[in-house]
């Protein structure tokens, strides 16, 4: 075999394994490092960004927009929350912690439900 032949099969090259220095940073974090804060984004609740529809009937749908366009709401969902928090404020107390027990185990589901699709979509 010549020089510039290459080797056989068995004989390749390894990968350097050996010892490296870490690398220093170029700059530590300090509260007045802004250049690194830029890209840090709180994670946003899955429930507040995904959205969800109601099917109710034509007529209730009337009267509920009916209804929104007499109040100072400008967003059907701004008009629901006042209607549940009216709701929720005449429970007794068993019913508000039967309410937020079954709220929680609602929000979770929902959650999980929202994290395997989005799951499903990545694969």
């Amino acid at each position: 075999m010549t020089d510039n032949a290459k080797p056989g099969f068995f004989s390749k090259q390894k990968p350097d394994n050996s010892y490296k220095e870490i690398p220093k940073p170029k700059s530590a974090f300090t509260s007045d490092n802004t250049d690194l804060l830029e890209n840090i984004h709180p994670e946003e609740d899955v429930l507040k960004i995904n959205n969800k529809s109601l099917g109710v009937p034509a007529i209730v749908w009337c009267e509920f927009t009916a209804l929104l366009d007499t109040t100072d709401n400008d967003y059907t969902y701004e008009l629901l929350e006042e209607l549940i928090h009216e709701r929720t404020a005449r429970f007794d107390h068993n019913q508000e912690i039967t309410y937020k027990r079954i709220l929680e185990r609602k929000k979770d589901q929902e959650r999980e439900r929202i994290y395997k699709k989005e799951k499903r979509k990545k694969i």
